[in-house]
């Protein structure tokens, strides 16, 4: 999506990271804690009501200093990644400037925390928590282990203390916010229904003078971040917004060979994202879908004079209608890949160097962050839509590896072109 905007900013894109049960992730585990036990260590297990199926092949134990969580005193939230072999794995992969993002929700869903563990000398990751009310809580631990796709660990935690009255979730008349001194406006660029994929697109403004913010930081090396949890706490998106230069110009389009400044947007991206000298955008756009009919809550994250603002937004996803999925349709000569919450398949597609290559992408359901494929060495990037098969043609010219990937990077696949 592009439009014209104000000269005070440029528009940004936000592409998914989307964990509808397993979708981007390698696995979505879940996990309960009864906090009067949980000096011994919880290893992970699907003991929920909400658990999802997982083949992870990575779990988390989980435990916290003191073993009895009070509500109004600091606890330590200890987590300890380890593989299929019980090693504990004590590099994780840095995403979005950290090796963990832990969201915190009570289970009303009023409560919202994004907090980061960081690694100590036994490989363990922790972070100090203050919960202000006892209660029921949801976490989840959003990692990447090295050489390996993304997961999210869920954990049901209890806390102690006394608990505050229960906010009922209640959908949004008008979608628009104000939370210190920031207004944000939020509008879906299609009808809000079940499976429908679709941009929400957000504006933020001073709250006095109502003139779009040329003021916003980068705050974990992007303008913004979005969390999306269903009401029943099983969907779960943690997102990121992309700048437009880098993700829609920057590249070709379906063969529009248009470029444009990665820096466009008068930031930058990734490990070079401290430059903010220039206005920052007031526009982001997050395109996502909503798996399940259903109330979601929304949390847009900006940082502003240096505080991390979080903007709550609550929107009733309606049934959506049937949809008919066409089989794939590939063309003779051509490797199909399927893309799925699984990740692509195959990975690994061998290929001979100079001679022409045909690939056939098919995505049969929406429920994974595969909406675009990249293929960055090559400047290609394609959209794929569900039930719809995309070619990608090219001839390589050298040997090795040609890597490709969703639009967020986290479904990877490559080519391996021999001589």
């Amino acid at each position: 999506m592009m439009r014209k905007i104000f000269n005070l900013g440029t528009v940004l894109l936000v592409s998914t990271i989307a964990v509808f049960f397993t979708a981007c992730t390698s696995g979505t585990n879940s996990q309960g804690v009864d906090n009067a036990n949980v000096a011994n260590t919880v290893a992970s297990e699907s003991n929920s009501a909400n658990a999802a199926a997982s083949d992870s092949a990575f779990k988390v134990d989980f435990k916290t200093e003191p073993g009895q969580v009070q509500a109004g005193a600091p606890a330590t939230l200890i987590f300890t990644v380890k593989d299929s072999k019980n090693s504990v794995i004590k590099d994780l992969q840095v995403v979005h400037e950290k090796p963990m993002h832990l969201l915190i929700v009570s289970k009303d869903l009023s409560e919202f925390y994004h907090v980061h563990p960081e690694q100590s000398a036994d490989g363990s990751y922790r972070v100090q928590h203050t919960f202000p009310n006892g209660g029921d809580y949801k976490f989840y631990a959003d990692f990447t282990p090295p050489n390996a796709k993304q997961v999210v660990e869920r954990i049901d935690v209890k806390v102690s203390g006394t608990e505050r009255a229960k906010v009922a979730l209640v959908a949004d008349t008008k979608l628009e916010k104000s939370v210190d001194g920031l207004k944000v406006t939020m509008k879906p660029s299609a009808k809000i229904e079940a499976g429908q994929e679709l941009t929400l697109d957000f504006a933020a403004f001073d709250a006095k003078t109502g003139k779009p913010t040329t003021d916003l930081q980068n705050y974990l090396g992007e303008l913004a971040h979005f969390v999306i949890i269903s009401e029943d706490l099983v969907d779960f998106v943690h997102a990121h917004p992309m700048a437009k230069g880098e993700k829609m110009d920057g590249m070709k389009m379906d063969g529009d060979a248009k470029k444009k400044d990665h820096n466009a947007d008068g930031h930058s991206h990734g490990a070079d994202s401290k430059e903010t000298n220039k206005p920052s955008a007031y526009e982001v756009s997050a395109h996502t879908a909503f798996p399940r009919a259903g109330l979601y809550k929304l949390w847009a994250q900006f940082q502003r004079g240096g505080k991390v603002i979080s903007i709550p937004f609550i929107v009733n996803v309606p049934a959506g209608k049937a949809k008919v999925v066409k089989p794939a349709n590939v063309p003779a000569g051509a490797t199909k890949v399927t893309v799925s919450s699984n990740g692509y398949e195959p990975s690994s597609v061998s290929v001979v160097k100079g001679q022409p290559v045909k690939l056939a992408f098919y995505r049969a359901d929406s429920e994974n962050c595969g909406g675009e494929v990249v293929f960055a060495k090559q400047n290609i990037r394609k959209k794929l839509a569900v039930s719809e098969t995309v070619l990608v043609e090219f001839t390589p010219t050298e040997a090795g590896e040609i890597a490709f990937a969703c639009g967020m990077d986290m479904l990877r696949g490559k080519l391996v072109v021999t001589q």
